[in-house]
């Protein structure tokens, strides 16, 4: 992955996780805020950011990452977004399946991993390596593993 991309992503993620544990006890767990994290789940998001910069996430801590990240971006609780597939996959280039349009990218095996989350009747791609964090994928960009399917991880 590009190296200006992968910082990208570990700064979002790290922004997301600030704009967390920012917030007080009582606005992470009022019943009022359905888009609010529980102070457990802020904490696994700290956790886990630490352990992206290192780059060692668990497909667990992966899979966890991409539903915190498309809650917040959907504005919806975590609880009402489900995994309809998470495979292991060899990638075809370091576009890892999501080429920006006017990019150029290296032309190797990457192995990796592949998301589909859905909410409210929609389908979600987060794709990424098999050690950091998971980035979204719009449908529009989201292309296939270069060999098939790949091993389900769930």
């Amino acid at each position: 992955m590009n190296k200006c991309i992968k910082k990208g992503i570990q700064a979002s993620m790290g922004a997301l996780v600030l704009a967390a544990t920012a917030c007080s006890q009582e606005e992470l767990t009022s019943p009022s805020n359905d888009t609010a994290l529980s102070s457990e789940s802020s904490q696994q998001l700290v956790e886990n950011n630490i352990n992206a910069s290192k780059g060692n996430l668990t497909q667990d801590q992966q899979i966890s990452n991409a539903v915190a990240d498309l809650a917040v971006r959907l504005g919806i609780g975590a609880d009402v977004i489900t995994v309809k597939e998470a495979r292991s996959v060899q990638w075809g280039s370091g576009a890892m399946g999501c080429p920006k349009p006017g990019m150029n990218y290296t032309q190797a095996l990457v192995p990796g991993m592949r998301l589909l989350l859905e909410a409210d009747g929609s389908v979600y791609y987060y794709h990424g390596n098999r050690e950091a964090s998971l980035f979204y994928c719009p449908a529009d960009r989201a292309q296939a593993p270069a060999f098939g399917q790949g091993q389900e991880v769930m």
